[in-house]
């Protein structure tokens, strides 16, 4: 097994929010990549943004694989949420396309090193701020968030920010003891019954996928607290810079949900998004975008 300092990497070709129901799009011909990483809020309905997918790719990825994480928009939908994730995981088994919420796989790299890629929507716990702050975000975004008015729970039932936080905290911790599982079995330490991956061998690292910005760090400067109201930059991002500096720390957070791109470091975990997006009249969406982990 080649060490990580000697290890090709993972290529993964990485970019969320096309939005292609506002603005049609065109995906370039691939750059050299091993993996398609797509954060969430390609449309809404998960079928419609896995149909599209394989549309737009025609084939051309070859055998790599093509991981779709769900954001906000993808439940935005007349079904309710439960059913709108249950048609899409059929869309994404017809369609080749491998799709991640609270949910993992095992790929491997130019050099046979394994990569868990492990992606949840992550939606928003409102307290981005702290705890004491989260209880005015959930009373704003009651009254103004678009999710209260386009996700469903059952008929007539909807998608209430206290329902988000509660998604969040489920997702959260599947996140935690994914990486704790891959960090203990990838060092040798032996495989636990209990563990949520089962396929992890000697040397396996992780790369975590979210829709969600899981830092403020992420957030350009338009979203700052101290330029808007705090409940909408909590709307964007949740604080799990823990889980980034934690012994099981991913080697790449993957995430969207911002208006522009970010690159940077937590602790050793890079932290980037590649959303496509305008600020103005300027695009900075790079859709040939690479990341290696």
């Amino acid at each position: 097994m080649p060490t990580d300092l000697a290890r090709a990497g993972l290529r993964l070709w990485v970019m969320s929010d096309l939005r292609i129901d506002r603005l049609p799009l065109d995906l370039p011909d691939p750059p050299d990549f091993d993996v398609l990483v797509v954060a969430g809020n390609v449309c809404p309905g998960i079928d419609a943004s896995v149909r599209w997918l394989a549309e737009a790719l025609r084939g051309r990825q070859g055998g790599r694989p093509v991981v779709l994480v769900p954001g906000n928009v993808e439940f935005w939908d007349p079904r309710p949420k439960a059913l709108n994730l249950r048609d899409g995981r059929a869309a994404a088994a017809a369609h080749g396309v491998t799709l991640l919420s609270d949910a993992a796989v095992r790929v491997e790299d130019r050099d046979g090193g394994g990569v868990h890629i492990v992606g949840s929507t992550l939606w928003t716990d409102w307290a981005l701020h702290g705890p004491r702050t989260a209880t005015n975000a959930r009373s704003y975004a009651r009254r103004a968030h678009p999710d209260n008015r386009r996700i469903t729970l059952g008929h007539g039932v909807p998608y209430w920010p206290h329902d988000a936080a509660g998604a969040h905290a489920r997702s959260r911790a599947f996140i935690e003891d994914v990486l704790v599982s891959v960090k203990v079995t990838g060092e040798g330490f032996g495989a636990s019954r209990a563990a949520l991956v089962r396929d992890v061998r000697r040397g396996d690292r992780a790369v975590v996928v979210t829709h969600h910005a899981p830092s403020q760090a992420s957030l350009c400067g338009r979203l700052s607290p101290d330029v808007c109201e705090p409940w909408v930059s909590a709307s964007f991002a949740s604080d799990v810079e823990d889980l980034m500096v934690m012994w099981g720390a991913p080697k790449a957070w993957i995430h969207g949900h911002v208006p522009t791109p970010t690159d940077h470091r937590i602790g050793r975990c890079r932290v980037v998004a590649n959303p496509r997006s305008r600020l103005g009249r300027v695009e900075v969406f790079d859709p040939s975008f690479i990341v290696e982990a």
